[in-house]
């Protein structure tokens, strides 16, 4: 007594075919959303490396420049060349009896200017890594989400 039903009406054959297709096309196109991605991302990465660099480099022709307009000021200030520009301006050198040289109790004088650290000595530089990121991401990864955590009693096992 026991009958097969059979249903009243089946799937066209294109739409089977439809439904397979949709389902092997689908990791197909998650794969090239994620590539897509990751292009992107690396794309803005290395434009800003390349901003980086020209920024870079304009850092370095402004020291330059800098540094060649002490180098003009120095030479425009030096003793030879103000006394030269004295000269053609029309001013003469005291004899040296009437220069009076004064000294001033308490007075120091300039300090020398130190730019840089005399030979022989080590500078101890900052570290290039921050003490504050010395966890990995897999490690960060780890304690946030499968660590027992304080705020979740139990936590996410």
């Amino acid at each position: 007594m026991t009958k097969k039903f059979k249903q009243a009406y089946q799937q066209a054959p294109w739409r089977r075919q439809l439904r397979s297709f949709g389902l092997s096309v689908l990791p197909v196109i998650a794969l090239g959303m994620v590539i897509a991605l990751y292009l992107v991302v690396s794309a803005q990465s290395a434009a800003a490396g390349l901003q980086i660099m020209q920024m870079h480099y304009d850092e370095e022709e402004i020291l330059r420049q800098i540094a060649n307009q002490r180098t003009e000021l120095g030479w425009t200030t030096s003793y030879r060349e103000m006394q030269q520009r004295a000269k053609k301006t029309g001013y003469d050198l005291p004899p040296a009896e009437s220069v009076h040289f004064m000294t001033i109790p308490g007075y120091q004088g300039q300090g020398a200017a130190l730019i840089a650290p005399p030979p022989g000595t080590e500078v101890k530089g900052a570290p290039l890594v921050n003490e504050f990121y010395q966890q990995s991401l897999w490690g960060w990864f780890m304690n946030t989400f499968l660590v027992d955590s304080p705020a979740i009693p139990g936590g996410i096992k």
